[in-house]
């Protein structure tokens, strides 16, 4: 279901225990039929309910036809590519996870989810209890068909204070996940959390094998099934033929990773790739100019940053980091590094495509003023600051340019390294004391600030730590009074504004460029190629 803001006409025409109810139905996964069915019994219009629950129907427009090869060019690629779902970091990660994996649920394109792999979703009253009815029928690679055993295995990779898992933030609040038969499983919380089936529709909760270890192949339940995996360079699927769903249209999809953005324009340009990632801003008349090659655009929250370690000596400097925030030149970066397919950033990860955004933040601009005042409160003087810049999407580098050339006005000195992308979430991110990065969009804010903000996420970059914002953030998944909950969110988002030192001067829509024969595309806002969900329906109109 796509969230609207309180003012939005559709929801204000519902009564406070209209609001109730659809927040129960979120809570129980409910179906687009009996969603717009509730929806005009209560007073919305027909055309509002179908905007308000979405799905990916559109993917299935027209009759898809089986047989052919795609290519799919990604960018973020190198040794630490793998094929575990809890490890999974790049946006050539998810592509890969989609190909071979199925999940308990599924993102729509509204941001809302649907059954997959468990063709049940129940909740109880207070969201402290969800169970979960596994799909029957549900055949692995290997011919083993999926059972609670195979949930229960998934799932507690993610728990305990040992896990490895990148997003096991996002299910901490689970306490305990209990079989009940061989196609029911329960997962009982500490603390309700409304948007669990949506955190396990992410990129992380791929469901795998009871008992698996070894990941240089995979067995799963997905469309495609391994056929090659050389980590940093890429993938080959085949088509699984037992498939349970409807998608798995090739007879082969291919993944690669080419990190240099003028050699996948190149190799895209000469129909040596069907699609690649992050087309860049300059080339998209380029695109459009080209017979039968077209613009795979959605509009995000996803953003770039630059991130200053605060448990580092070289980066934790209060009024360093301050400086740095004054000195982004957010609308040179929208309208002349994106051209338009963006947004401007206020420095914490938030924007209006959330509906849990607070509007309140006064916008931070480029300041030289401000920036030269926290810069002479640092005491750095003339030393030199260091930060490693890839361009991991669109203008990652640029930021860092336009951050050192508007700092030489005022004497600070930044030393700009630029790196190459092979590698670089693996040496580079999380290590460095002031890096780039770039996030993609998560369906709630509440997934975002806790996957990257939270005090003891894996992918916390700035090390910040704050008790009130972990308690807020846990406390605000159970708050179903709107006014309450919106002044929440607003008191989370200030925080990482005020105090988290992160520089995030711009959101980017997700503009990929694909060969018009590519058809099957997902529109899920949450990353590249259609937020990584389009593996399942993609085929290939010119067999």
């Amino acid at each position: 279901m796509t969230r609207r803001k309180d003012n939005d006409p559709t929801i204000n025409t519902l009564s406070a225990s209209d609001h109730d109810q659809l927040f129960k139905l979120v809570k129980r996964g409910v179906n687009r039929r009996d969603f717009m069915r509730y929806m005009m019994a209560a007073g919305a219009t027909a055309a509002a309910s179908g905007t308000l629950f979405g799905g990916m129907s559109s993917a299935w427009a027209a009759t898809p036809k089986m047989g052919g090869q795609l290519i799919m060019a990604s960018d973020q690629h190198g040794p630490n590519d793998t094929l575990d779902p809890a490890l999974f970091t790049s946006a050539i990660d998810y592509f890969r996870g989609r190909m071979f994996y199925g999940s308990l649920t599924r993102l729509t394109s509204d941001l809302g989810y649907e059954p997959e792999l468990a063709e049940e979703v129940i909740s109880n009253e207070d969201a402290t209890e969800w169970v979960f009815k596994i799909r029957k029928g549900v055949e692995f690679h290997d011919g083993k068909t999926l059972t609670a055993d195979d949930v229960l295995y998934t799932m507690n990779r993610h728990m305990g204070e040992n896990s490895v898992s990148k997003a096991a933030s996002l299910v901490s609040m689970i306490d305990k996940w209990e079989k009940v038969n061989d196609y029911e499983v329960v997962a009982k919380l500490s603390s309700p959390n409304a948007d669990l089936p949506i955190a396990l529709g992410t990129f992380h909760f791929k469901i795998i094998q009871d008992g698996q270890t070894d990941f240089t192949s995979t067995i799963g339940t997905g469309p495609y099934r391994v056929k090659e995996f050389k980590p940093g360079v890429r993938v080959v699927g085949t088509r699984f033929d037992n498939y349970w769903g409807e998608g798995g249209y090739l007879d082969e999809l291919v993944s690669y990773g080419i990190g240099d953005p003028v050699a996948r324009l190149n190799a895209f340009l000469a129909g040596d790739i069907d699609g690649m990632v992050n087309l860049p801003p300059k080339a998209i008349s380029q695109v459009e100019a080209a017979e039968g090659k077209e613009i795979w655009s959605l509009k995000s929250g996803a953003y770039i940053n630059i991130t200053p370690r605060l448990d580092m000596s070289v980066s934790n400097n209060v009024h360093m980091y301050k400086a740095m925030q004054y000195l982004m030149d957010r609308q040179r970066l929208v309208k002349g590094v994106y051209k338009g397919e963006g947004s401007l950033g206020n420095d914490q990860p938030i924007n209006s495509a959330y509906f849990d955004y607070c509007a309140d933040i006064p916008q931070r601009e480029l300041d030289p003023e401000k920036a030269k005042f926290h810069f002479e409160k640092s005491g750095l003087g003339s030393t030199a600051i260091p930060v490693v810049a890839a361009e991991v999407a669109p203008g990652a580098i640029d930021q860092c340019l336009f951050m050192q050339r508007e700092g030489k006005k005022i004497g600070m000195n930044f030393d700009v390294k630029t790196v190459t992308t092979d590698g670089y979430w693996g040496s580079v991110w999380l290590k460095e004391p002031i890096c780039v990065a770039s996030w993609n969009m998560r369906p709630t804010a509440n997934i975002m600030m806790t996957l990257a903000f939270k005090g003891d996420a894996a992918w916390n970059e700035t090390r910040w730590k704050n008790d009130k914002f972990d308690q807020t953030l846990v406390d605000v998944r159970g708050v179903t009074d709107p006014a309450k909950r919106s002044q929440m969110y607003c008191d989370l988002q200030t925080m990482i504004h005020e105090e988290n030192g992160m520089s995030i001067p711009c959101h980017r829509n997700y503009v990929d460029a694909v060969a018009s024969h590519v058809q099957g595309r997902t529109e899920v806002p949450l990353n590249n190629f259609g937020g990584a969900e389009s593996p399942v329906t993609l085929w290939r109109a010119d067999t």
